[in-house]
């Protein structure tokens, strides 16, 4: 078989059979196609082999133990490390839902103290969301002098006040 079939039997890339080979697990011989280009094929029990040894890396019998993910004082609720915890009995690995777990927490530690509806000052995003006009009218309402704002640091800024101002006059 070639190294796409052999691929296809193992379920993973050509580049990971190319991995397999460079590591020593598939040993490939070489034959000459009508082109005259040597290509690479593999004996079909060396990759039935490797295909079953795979699957017992990732297969323990029983029940899969369940990783517990460290409960921590921050701001992640019960809804992360459920996600993290479903990913893990889906036969998800134990680090992919720690990854998850992870993620979410940063996501829940990057929202903001203050409500949109009373910050002060907005970012366009901010404006979109809250005003419901796409960036690109408040960006064109910027430009044209209907709406006022700054550029602070690398966004526009705009206070709640002017947006409010500009809605009405709509």
């Amino acid at each position: 078989m070639n190294k796409t079939e052999a691929a296809e039997h193992l379920q993973v890339s050509t580049r990971a059979v190319e991995r397999y080979t460079a590591k020593g697990r598939l040993t490939p011989r070489y034959e000459k196609d009508a082109g005259g280009r040597a290509v690479a094929v593999y004996d079909p029990e060396q990759v039935e082999k490797l295909r079953q040894e795979m699957q017992a890396a990732t297969h323990t019998p029983g029940p899969r133990p369940v990783t517990r993910i460290p409960d921590k004082a921050d701001n992640r609720d019960n809804r992360d490390r459920g996600a993290a915890l479903a990913l893990t009995r889906a036969g998800k690995s134990p680090a992919l839902a720690e990854l998850v777990a992870a993620i979410e927490a940063a996501r829940a530690q990057a929202r903001p103290a203050v409500p949109i509806a009373d910050a002060l000052m907005l970012t366009l995003a901010e404006a979109a969301q809250l005003s419901r006009l796409s960036r690109n009218h408040l960006r064109a309402a910027i430009t044209e002098g209907k709406l006022k704002a700054r550029i602070i640091g690398r966004g526009w800024r705009v206070k709640r006040s002017d947006l409010d101002a500009y809605v009405r006059k709509l």
